[in-house]
């Protein structure tokens, strides 16, 4: 079996109806195996949206945050015995196009976290973005040690087992930094994979659920904590 035959794209949405179809398109040319999370949608009938692609839907009543929704999606592909599991998100800031990049990096071992790192080379990124990035990349740096770029990208590859039984402090944005942290801290490598970049998905304007205050706050939150047990164990380790 290859890579690609264990892995499965979970993709979780909550109200970007405008641009999912699209993006289960695209991966339904390189991937087989697709999970959506409707993290408890309200802009449309997500079932409608994706009829007649061969996709699996999974669905939460209400909104739980889009680390639960990653969750939801890893359970399925763990039962669906994959042992990796890419996510993208389904506003089309990530081009389906580039999974071949991530497929090529994973092995059978499932011993590897891959960050899609963004090239803001040639795109118009927002301000917030950019800081964004630079920001939570200090913070992760500082946690772990390593040079991981990109620390807020949402497109990535995991180990489908480790994700699906994860407990983080946040089920939020935050999710995704704790995630990458703590995976570091469990031995996992941690690997980067160039990757494109839209902030304009076909001429439609950008819908982003992030929250500039209650995520900050929560990031914030995080990165002391974070940083609180990196130097508690480092003077530990020093006893």
């Amino acid at each position: 079996m290859t890579p690609g035959s264990k892995t499965c794209c979970v993709i979780p949405v909550f109200n970007h109806s405008a641009t999912l179809r699209s993006v289960v398109e695209k991966i339904a040319c390189v991937l087989d195996d697709i999970a959506v999370v409707d993290d408890g949608s309200t802009d449309a009938d997500i079932a409608e949206t994706l009829a007649g692609l061969p996709v699996a839907l999974l669905e939460h009543g209400k909104n739980l945050g889009k680390g639960a929704a990653l969750r939801t999606g890893a359970k399925f592909a763990v039962e669906r015995g994959c042992l990796n599991v890419i996510t993208i998100d389904a506003d089309g800031q990530h081009d389906p196009m580039d999974i071949p990049n991530f497929l090529a990096l994973l092995s059978d071992s499932a011993d590897t976290i891959i960050v899609g790192e963004r090239d803001f080379s040639n795109a118009v990124v927002p301000f917030g973005s950019r800081f964004g990035r630079k920001f939570s990349d200090f913070w992760v740096r500082l946690e772990t040690g390593l040079p991981i770029m990109d620390s807020q990208s949402g497109f990535r590859a995991y180990p489908a087992k480790f994700l699906a039984e994860f407990e983080a402090l946040f089920k939020t944005y935050a999710f995704e930094t704790e995630v990458l942290v703590r995976g570091a801290w469990s031995g996992y490598e941690i690997k980067s994979v160039g990757i494109s970049v839209s902030y304009s998905p076909e001429g439609r304007a950008r819908i982003s659920h992030f929250n500039p205050w209650k995520d900050n706050l929560r990031l914030s939150l995080l990165h002391s904590r974070l940083v609180a047990e990196r130097l508690a164990s480092i003077f530990t380790r020093r006893k």
